[in-house]
């Protein structure tokens, strides 16, 4: 049994990269979980006036958005008559846009942020804005577990797997956040962990453009 699971996951690699179907699998599922859950998100922090929520929500909507981009990337890199079939240019610079895309993220997310510091809101409904973001804390956790296999080969993949990695963090910050609200009414903490999360997203996405434009590069050569 553990003879055959291993040759399960070994025959998913062929040189070093992850099977383009499984790869196309892991981010169709991810793509489905992350998009629908934005919508929610959205609503919920609308409803009660959190900036974290909305702020995540923005940032999932976004995510989806780019695993888009990497799945269609991956799989215009398939087809059999395509110019582009066996590029290995189109998948580093899909993560590459991915990258800058979780810089403009981060950008947006750290000016709402200090604007919410300066004027925060009156109220703001800290159970709600609890279980949504435990839910999606959950929805998260199940993305990063999803995205995680294959991505220390796939460029592309790490791309995914690190925008759902932040928005795992960026999810936990939130409950942070609701909890602080409802036991100490600290009003504050919703911009507070907004700004916190933006940092976080920030430091990934230049690690994950370095690497990417260092990869562009070698393959030009």
């Amino acid at each position: 049994m553990h003879h055959h699971s291993a040759d399960c996951y070994h025959s998913q690699f062929t040189n070093g990269s992850i099977d383009p179907k499984v790869k196309q699998a892991q981010l169709a599922i991810a793509i489905l979980l992350i998009g629908t859950f934005a919508l929610a998100e959205f609503g919920m922090g609308w409803m009660s006036h959190s900036l974290a929520l909305i702020a995540e929500s923005g940032h999932m909507a976004s995510d989806s958005l780019a695993l888009v981009l990497a799945l269609l990337a991956t799989w215009i890199a398939q087809l059999p008559k395509s110019r582009l079939s066996g590029n290995p240019h189109l998948e580093t610079a899909a993560a590459l846009i991915n990258g800058i895309a979780l810089v403009v993220m981060a950008t947006w997310i750290g000016w709402e942020a200090l604007q919410h510091l300066q004027f925060p809101p009156n109220e703001i409904a800290s159970v709600p804005m609890l279980l949504t973001a435990c839910a999606g804390t959950a929805v998260n956790g199940v993305n990063v577990a999803l995205l995680h296999r294959g991505s220390a080969h796939d460029l592309n993949l790490k791309a995914a797997f690190l925008h759902v990695l932040a928005d795992t963090v960026s999810s936990i910050g939130v409950v942070v956040a609701a909890i602080a609200i409802a036991t100490l009414h600290w009003l504050w903490a919703d911009g507070a962990i907004s700004l916190f999360v933006a940092g976080l997203i920030l430091i990934s996405a230049v690690s994950l453009i370095i690497e990417s434009t260092k990869t562009l590069l070698q393959i030009s050569k």
